[in-house]
């Protein structure tokens, strides 16, 4: 085997540990919304795709070869579906469709593990993989139908996103279309070598190192507040928060933001949203509630000792539920006992106010 050969077989290594970089930076960093978590999870599993990949092609026992063939093949089709998940719930709330989603790639997954692949041939040079061609158009379809979707949500996400900084949109846009270009050349050269059995070199995690090492320099020297504005901007403006309010559990209010240019809400809009509390505190329940009123949503967070509620415009995101819940539980973590009472939690008004102007987002961008 000469330099040249021994070089490629070790690139998608290089691709296994950016990929694996992506996911545990934002991690270490404390994303934690729905979005970020499957953000982080398509990337593990991207970079795990990859060092199978690398396993894969240094393995020499056949039948070990088939069983690592079967995991990768397995992790990848997880992986965009994690993409797709995330691309989705930046701007969409979770519901039926992304239960019904798993479907086609569960049996995606049963079609890899019994009837797709026959055997491996091991060369002088490489494994190579024999897969039933009918089958694998199955699979292959499945797979491009949703990467296709995640790269559809995620380009409408980021085109109606209003960043503060041009530079970050095209930075943004350059990561983009560099992993489109990359899963196009991915799809086209996959589907050449299985449909035709070419035996081509099937090492095609290699051409992902590109994307990664796009996606690693754009995240590494971000710093966590901005990493989370340019993801609330992702979430799209106009289903972003414009106002917030803390009650107490007793049913007092404690707090209230509005972003500049925002109407408060009036005092009939008020009533009807202490009403709404009342019912929220009354069910006893920690779950997001919402309410639906003249093109607004109420969204309700219950903790401990707090409730939050944010007023949005159009539909509420996965992505801003989940952060509802971190803040809410965050914040009484910080606050402990002193919020038991009215009274005592009345004195944590500022720190009630800086966590409320930062679920609006109102002073990073």
């Amino acid at each position: 085997m000469t330099l040249e050969q021994e070089v490629i077989l070790h690139i998608p290594l290089a691709s296994a540990i950016v990929w694996l970089a992506n996911g545990l930076w934002p991690w270490i960093r404390g994303l934690r919304t729905s979005p970020e978590k499957t953000f982080v999870a398509a990337s593990l599993l991207l970079g795990l795709w990859a060092f199978l990949d690398w396993v894969f092609l240094h393995t020499r026992d056949a039948d070990l070869a088939l069983l690592v063939s079967k995991v990768r093949i397995t992790v990848f089709t997880l992986a965009w579906l994690a993409f797709l998940y995330f691309g989705r719930w930046l701007t969409h709330t979770r519901s039926w469709v992304d239960y019904l989603a798993i479907l086609p790639v569960l049996g995606s997954i049963a079609i890899s593990w019994t009837v797709l692949t026959s055997h491996v041939d091991v060369s002088s040079w490489y494994p190579i993989v024999r897969r039933d061609r009918a089958l694998y158009s199955v699979f292959l379809a499945q797979t491009a139908a949703y990467i296709a979707l995640a790269f559809g949500y995620i380009g409408w996400d980021l085109r109606r996103a209003t960043f503060s900084s041009k530079a970050t949109r095209y930075k943004l846009t350059a990561i983009f279309l560099a992993l489109v270009l990359t899963m196009i050349a991915w799809l086209s050269t996959n589907a050449y070598n299985n449909l035709f059995a070419t035996g081509g070199f099937p090492a095609l995690s290699s051409i992902l190192v590109i994307p990664g090492v796009l996606v690693l320099v754009f995240l590494a020297p971000v710093s966590t507040e901005n990493l989370l504005a340019i993801l609330r901007r992702l979430s799209v403006t106009p289903s972003r928060p414009f106002a917030a309010m803390w009650f107490h559990n007793s049913g007092q209010p404690l707090a209230q933001v509005v972003l500049p240019g925002e109407a408060a809400p009036d005092a009939a809009t008020l009533a009807d949203l202490t009403h709404a509390v009342e019912q929220v505190l009354a069910a006893g329940t920690a779950t997001v509630r919402q309410l639906r009123d003249d093109g607004q949503s109420f969204l309700f967070e219950k903790g401990h000792h707090l409730t939050l509620v944010v007023l949005v415009r159009g539909n509420p995101s996965e992505g801003l539920q989940s952060e509802l819940r971190n803040t809410v539980r965050e914040f009484e973590e910080r606050q402990g006992d002193r919020l038991a009472t009215w009274e005592s939690a009345s004195t944590r008004a500022e720190e009630a106010l800086d966590t409320l102007e930062g679920v609006l987002g109102s002073r990073v961008g």
